[in-house]
């Protein structure tokens, strides 16, 4: 292997982009791998799965509607991790959101679809928002772990919203399902009509929502800050920056972010609030923020990748009779994999290999050991 192949292959491992589609690449083959060896028809499997993501207009709908609140959630996940928290509380900021819109769509029965969407968009955002930000004040005045408050707080959003449909909210004439009744008309998200093609507007709204946190993280001020206690928060206290006031801060833009997922969900699909309202988006979306390096644009993309996982998953279920829990194999070996990839250890070992081969290409020794101290 010459010099230049040696060092592009080294750059290339050394890559966040192509190290993320290698997992992904390699975790998709793994499981293959296991449909394989359990006996499955791979023949029929692959076109199923292909087919139900992407196959026709209606596949690619499924897949949208699947991305549309893992997008969301994950958008919020990424910006926890990049201020160096973890909000594992999506799923009960998302069913807390969701109560909240359900019971304002009631309370408040609006006519006009531009006010009623805007103000349960709203109310649903501040609701995660302040239900995360409690998980924040804790970490933030009392030194508790975020992991386990948000964890804590999903059990009790959870139960609150089941309590509500089972009993004040819930559809007497629903068939005697917990459930709400449905939302107003003018409450509900409506679709965008492009040819063959229905996008729903809540797609739409994701991609706001990518896009505006892609301003607040690399193009402000806060962004910055909250930037500056992820990579270092004992720095970012002796800059003088208000590290109690961004934990908050960090952990309400997470919360509603993904409250604006539960609504989306809610307004713009399911139309009513169950204690099956979810069926684990507050979890799925850590796998997307961490598929995603915690970017606003590799978020989009990984609960792109997500939803067609899952939509394909349930294609071929129906088809080729392979179970649709395949897919969430898929997506913890695909995290598994990325975990390993981003270990420490994996990140020495290319930095030293990175040091030799600069060493052997005659560079300054100074660069070289500057490199594998990771400056």
């Amino acid at each position: 292997m010459t010099r230049r192949h040696r060092r592009l292959g080294l750059a290339l491992l050394g890559s966040e982009r192509v190290a993320v589609l290698a997992v992904m690449a390699l975790g998709l083959a793994l499981s293959l791998l296991m449909l394989a060896v359990t006996g499955a028809d791979l023949g029929e499997a692959l076109p199923a799965l292909f087919n139900g993501a992407l196959g026709d207009a209606r596949a690619i709908e499924e897949t949208l509607s699947q991305a549309i609140p893992i997008m969301f959630v994950g958008l919020g996940v990424a910006v926890g991790l990049r201020a160096g928290l973890f909000n594992i509380g999506g799923e009960g900021q998302i069913y807390v959101a969701a109560l909240a819109a359900v019971v304002v769509s009631q309370a408040l029965p609006l006519s006009s679809p531009v006010l009623a969407v805007a103000l349960v968009l709203a109310v649903g955002a501040a609701a995660g928002g302040l239900w995360a930000a409690a998980a924040g004040a804790m970490r933030a005045y009392l030194g508790m772990n975020e992991v386990i408050t948000t964890i804590l707080l999903n059990g009790i959003g959870i139960l609150l919203a089941g309590w509500a449909v089972h009993g004040p909210l819930r559809d007497r004439d629903g068939g005697g399902y917990p459930w709400s009744e449905k939302i107003g008309e003018p409450f509900r998200l409506p679709v965008l009509d492009l040819g063959p093609l229905t996008v729903p507007a809540g797609f739409v709204l994701a991609l706001a929502a990518a896009a505006a946190v892609w301003v607040l993280l690399e193009r402000t001020v806060v962004g910055v800050e909250l930037r500056t206690l992820g990579d270092n928060p004992e720095a970012a206290g002796f800059a003088g920056l208000g590290v109690t006031r961004l934990v908050v801060l960090a952990m309400a833009c997470a919360g509603a972010l993904a409250g604006m997922g539960g609504v989306v969900e809610l307004a713009g699909n399911q139309e009513r609030l169950s204690d099956f309202f979810s069926p684990g988006y507050g979890f799925t979306a850590i796998a997307v923020a961490l598929v995603g390096n915690a970017r606003a644009g590799g978020v989009v993309l990984s609960a792109l990748f997500f939803g067609a996982l899952t939509a394909g998953a349930s294609s071929m279920e129906r088809i080729a009779q392979v179970p649709a829990a395949t897919s969430l194999v898929a997506q913890a070996i695909i995290v598994a994999l990325l975990v390993l990839a981003r270990s420490e250890r994996l990140q020495r070992w290319v930095r030293a290999r990175r040091q030799i081969s600069r060493m052997l290409d005659d560079e300054p020794v100074g660069q070289v050991a500057a490199e594998s101290r990771g400056v």
